[in-house]
């Protein structure tokens, strides 16, 4: 729990930093595009891959991730249909309603899942990440972007394309290496893992930098905002947690509970901003969107960790 606490706080600083320096100038558009284009295209999928293929093989490992796919599949439907009967209730006007159900549904894993992970758990926490992320970006991909996407402009050739990023490809040529224990030579291993390594710090200062181009003052008034921290960053994730916790683990590991839990927990994801600007939704609300959860992340991470020790406490 200390080093939870210890690494959001370090989270935050280092958010804070780009945050300021975006809003003085340091930090444009140019550096912000390319840093998102680096993290996404290169450090994020060597992290990836260097953490799955580094860990030794063994088989309780196979069955948690497959446990994680599932339950993966089960918290992103949940999670949707919040978001679509939310949007419904809510009377959201077109442009907004799939961009609502988009940022309800799925989480910001690449940019802050697998740094928090990776930081608070070392590999095997970017490992249990992986399974979580392979699931949410296939759904997002799919199902999300269908609903964001409500005038039809893109193809479903162009879907499938995006659920094969960088990081899908690197989760699967992680697992191959793993499973066949083919380990890099340290000349190479070193210098790829390094360089993955720097995802941590990238990632969190792009988040700064993006949560700087939204106007506060236009954004903590909505109201559907605030649904999404209330069921996506709060209500299900303790639901799951106490449930993993009380009643049946599925065989999970603390670590494995606690990268499922956190997963679910995480704020919505940048991306859908940049697909509602392409697909003529409502990117600003998402922009909106996501700086609000950032910020609550900072606060309902720890608060997560801390639930899960609680009702595990309960139920020894």
């Amino acid at each position: 729990m200390e080093l939870m606490v210890e690494k959001v706080i370090m989270f935050a600083i280092i958010i804070a930093i780009s945050f300021i320096s975006t809003k003085i100038g340091w930090i444009n558009e140019t550096v912000r595009g390319g840093l998102s284009r680096l993290i996404i295209k290169v450090t994020a999928p060597l992290m990836i891959f260097t953490s799955i293929s580094n860990l030794g093989y063994d088989l309780s490992l196979i069955w948690e991730s497959i446990t994680i796919v599932a339950m993966a599949l089960v918290c992103v439907t949940v999670l949707f249909y919040i978001g679509v009967v939310y949007a419904k209730a809510a009377k959201l006007d077109e442009k907004t309603k799939g961009v609502q159900v988009a940022l309800m549904a799925f989480g910001n894993v690449a940019f802050l899942a697998y740094p928090l992970l990776e930081a608070v758990f070392g590999p095997i926490g970017v490992f249990y990440g992986a399974f979580y992320h392979l699931v949410n970006d296939t759904c997002f991909w799919s199902v999300g972007v269908a609903k964001i996407d409500y005038k039809g402009k893109q193809s479903k050739k162009e879907r499938i394309a995006g659920i094969f990023s960088n990081n899908m490809i690197a989760i699967i040529l992680g697992l191959v290496f793993f499973v066949l224990q083919i380990k890099l030579p340290p000349a190479l291993f070193n210098p790829l893992a390094g360089l993955g390594g720097t995802t941590v710090y990238l990632s969190l200062v792009f988040v700064g930098a993006t949560m700087a181009t939204v106007d506060i003052n236009k954004t903590y008034k909505k109201l559907s905002i605030y649904a999404i921290v209330f069921f996506k960053m709060l209500v299900i994730p303790v639901i799951v947690a106490f449930i993993l916790t009380n009643i049946y683990s599925f065989g999970l590991t603390y670590e494995a509970i606690c990268a499922v839990v956190l997963q679910i927990s995480m704020p919505c994801m940048i991306i859908v901003s940049i697909m509602a600007n392409e697909l003529g939704g409502n990117y600003k609300y998402a922009a909106e969107a996501v700086f609000v959860t950032t910020v609550a992340s900072l606060v309902t991470m720890p608060v997560m960790l801390f639930i899960i020790d609680k009702f595990m406490l309960i139920s020894t």
